[in-house]
């Protein structure tokens, strides 16, 4: 069901079975409804004054105001106290609603009570916005939907997060006597000492968090507008990819000529205005046409199937009705064709947080020659001059090796090319809550000053299409295509000095090429590669990459403001053929010695001082293969790689002068390509899929969990502000088969952080030398 705008109800990405939403597990709320407070406190900038907040984010209605109801006594019957939340929604949307023959509140929308329409409207995971805006014609298609969907996110202009009483507001305003200055000298987090009234508090704010997220996901949009109503105690606030602005509290009810301001200006934006993505259209029946025909051609190619088989896994990527265009404009310096239309619908990554890259992926066709590519919808620091774009033309003139081929690139305008921009916006899509860092009335937040970078929508286009790596068939794909993938990190290295600094599961795809009857791997995301200077350590500071698959020396604390090398980035390399093995290859472990070893060996993390440590059960491994002896693959060659590998990388004490110098690229390549040409019997359709214990799971989130949830908000890194890891969830309990053997962690942790590799031999394409050396 989709209205005849391209900005509604957009396709979210799907669960790796195709059977529901990526992301959104109910029982997963309140975790993710604390991760996003978590997080949201860095980056929220209040309280603004409301008239300025109006000035500046809803430009004055210069048109007939005589359609415009009075805002006297507008919201009298709000009451300021109730028991419980529903006492507000009748006289609040009857107020809000409220018009005559020839004037109206907020001419040509309709606000209507959302959360009669959830079944369980006091779980977070079932929640909806209390109240919700929609133009006329959506509020009738809303009204048709199904009740068990959330067609309501998709089709919301702002929503409204109801609490009963003041006491729910989770912040407070400094007192009209506070220093200018107030950033040192006031908190706007309120200080509730009760601990029942904070987490009511905490948990409004954590789903207002949650329903922008997931409306930022549903549409097409750059930023978004809410009210919170504490009681009659109200804010406005705007949500973007830096973060979000949030006002003063006012009373509706004492003042109500601000909110009813707030509406008639909001009633005048154009979609623009409004927080719009203007650039894209939607298809015509011809061009959607030629979308379906051409992914469904192009999946049947790559997985060989037929019938419904081959329906369900176009689903992935075409939902009918939901087809729209998308431009990219090269930069402005480009030799290329400035223009480029491209065809989407649903994508295979949502955006599932408010602030950062916000990535969407989508496979996608051009118009003009019906050619497959694959296109990556983002957010970018605009400080950082060189692009992913930039990165991977540059690897392409290079003739560096499966990585994917650059088809457009660019930064997003505020319109679609040859219309008239009517905004006062910026020439770029950019956020706007950087640009109010420095006011005076910025406080601090929970004694935290906040940190805001400015990004830009940017969009990248391949020719490079293909599925994910989690979706191997069995031994032989897994290790030829991480054998690609490696291929691809020697060449970077050896042809432009680059390291890609975040090896893992996901940034690696399996394409099938013409004739070849095993999917080749290619390395993608290079957003977060580095240069490395002569010692081959990279140019930048900071960890960079994904936790589970990090190497032991980068997990260490005292590199969070280290450098990554190469043989880090073949280490990860190693965890990631490992994880992949434990999740689609036959072994003997059940759900739960699999979580376990999940735990104890990827997710395993601590603070010290402040910082996170990590790798204790990858340093256990590596003296003693405490976890992977466990684990009796059925594959023998499969264990004979990871057996090799392994001794290659940390080779126990009997082993040691056989394997000394082992670990380099040059070794670890020739061994690789040997195996595989030795070893042409490798199992092809041995597929087994594994899954954690998740019923021992509960709706909580550790500190530990929480700190590494913002470990790689990317302060320190080349990547400013990345998308951070789902963080791991707390658990009822962590029974243990055994306990890892005492081993000398400081000592291991010395000899991982001074162990020095052989030179490998790469000559660089540029004044950096490509030897690589662990430091």
């Amino acid at each position: 069901m989709h209205s005849a705008s391209p900005f509604y109800d957009a396709p979210m990405a799907l669960d790796e079975n195709l059977s529901g939403t990526y992301g959104l597990q109910p029982r997963l709320a309140m975790a993710r409804l604390r991760r996003h407070v978590f997080n949201a406190k860095k980056h929220t900038l209040g309280p603004m004054p409301v008239e300025r907040f109006i000035e500046e984010f809803l430009p004055p209605n210069s048109g007939d105001s005589s359609g415009r109801l009075s805002s006297r006594n507008a919201f009298r019957t709000v009451p300021q106290c109730v028991d419980v939340p529903a006492r507000i929604y009748k006289p609040l949307v009857s107020a809000l609603n409220k018009k005559t023959r020839h004037k109206a509140r907020c001419p040509g929308f309709i606000f209507m009570n959302t959360a009669e329409r959830s079944t369980r409207q006091s779980r977070a995971g079932h929640a909806k916005p209390d109240i919700c805006c929609f133009t006329t014609a959506n509020a009738t298609l809303v009204r048709k939907a199904d009740r068990t969907t959330r067609t309501e996110l998709g089709y919301t202009e702002l929503f409204i997060k109801v609490s009963p009483d003041p006491t729910a507001d989770f912040f407070e305003d400094p007192p009209p006597t506070a220093a200018q200055d107030t950033s040192t000298s006031c908190d706007f987090l309120r200080d509730i000492a009760d601990d029942t009234v904070y987490a009511e508090a905490e948990k409004a704010f954590g789903l207002s968090i949650a329903f922008a997220v997931e409306i930022l996901a549903r549409q097409q949009r750059a930023f978004l507008f809410s009210i919170s109503m504490s009681g009659s105690l109200a804010r406005l606030y705007r949500w973007d990819r830096a973060g979000c602005i949030v006002t003063q509290a006012f009373d509706v009810r004492e003042r109500p000529e601000l909110l009813t301001e707030f509406l008639w200006r909001f009633s005048a934006l154009s979609d623009a205005e409004r927080g719009f993505d203007t650039t894209i259209e939607l298809a015509s029946s011809a061009e959607e046409a030629l979308f379906r025909d051409s992914i469904r051609k192009y999946v049947s190619s790559q997985l060989d199937i037929t019938g419904e088989e081959l329906n369900k896994a176009v689903f992935a990527h075409y939902q009918p009705g939901y087809v729209v265009a998308v431009h990219i404009l090269e930069p402005p310096e480009s030799e290329a064709v400035p223009t480029h239309r491209y065809l989407v619908s649903r994508p295979v990554v949502s955006p599932l947080h408010l602030t950062g890259r916000c990535t969407r992926g989508y496979w996608a066709v051009q118009v003009n020659t019906g050619r497959l590519a694959f296109l990556k919808d983002t957010w970018r620091p605009p400080s950082h001059t060189v692009t992913e774009g930039d990165t991977l033309l540059r690897l392409n003139d290079l003739g560096v090796r499966n990585v994917p081929e650059l088809a457009a690139h660019g930064d997003v305008f505020d319109v679609r090319p040859g219309l008239a921009n009517t905004t006062t916006s910026p020439v770029y899509q950019s956020t706007k809550t950087d640009v109010w860092t420095d006011e005076p009335w910025i406080c601090a937040i929970d004694g935290e000053p906040v940190e805001v970078i400015a990004l830009r929508h940017y969009r990248l286009v391949t020719y490079t299409v293909g599925y994910s790596l989690k979706s191997l068939r069995g031994t032989d794909e897994l290790l030829r295509a991480t054998y690609d993938a490696f291929i691809a990190m020697r060449d970077a290295l050896a042809k432009d000095s680059r390291i890609h600094r975040d090896l893992s599961v996901g940034n690696i795809i399996l394409v099938k090429r013409p004739g070849d009857a095993t999917r080749s791997g290619y390395l993608i995301d290079w957003e977060t590669s580095d240069r490395v200077d002569e010692q081959g350590k990279a140019l930048h500071v900071g960890r960079a990459g994904t936790w589970a698959f990090m190497s032991i020396r980068m997990l260490d604390a005292e590199q969070e403001l280290g450098k990554h090398t190469f043989q880090d980035d073949m280490e990860a390399l190693l965890w990631v053929v490992l994880y992949c093995g434990l999740f689609y290859l036959p072994h003997n472990l059940s759900a739960d010695q699999l979580t376990q070893l999940h735990d104890g060996l990827f997710e395993s993390s601590r603070p010290v001082a402040d910082k996170l440590q990590g790798g204790e059960g990858k340093l256990v491994n590596a003296a003693c293969r405490f976890w992977t002896k466990q684990v009796h693959f059925g594959s023998a060659a499969f264990v004979e790689w990871l057996n090799t590998v392994m001794d290659y990388h940390s080779p126990p004490p009997e082993l040691q002068a056989k394997y000394k110098g082992m670990w380099t690229a040059e070794k670890l390549e020739a061994y690789w390509r040997d195996f595989l040409q030795s070893h042409n019997d490798l199992e092809r359709d041995n597929r087994s899929v594994h899954e954690l214990l998740t019923s021992r799971y509960v709706e909580d989130v550790s500190t530990t969990s929480l700190l590494r949830s913002i470990a790689f908000s990317g302060k320190h890194s080349l990547d400013e502000y990345g998308d951070q890891p789902e963080p791991k969830k707390a658990r009822l309990q962590e029974p243990q088969p055994s306990s890892p053997p005492q081993l000398p962690s400081s000592n291991l942790r010395r000899s991982a952080r001074t162990r020095r590799a052989a030179p490998t031999g790469e000559k660089s394409s540029a004044r950096p030398r490509a030897s690589m050396r662990k430091s």
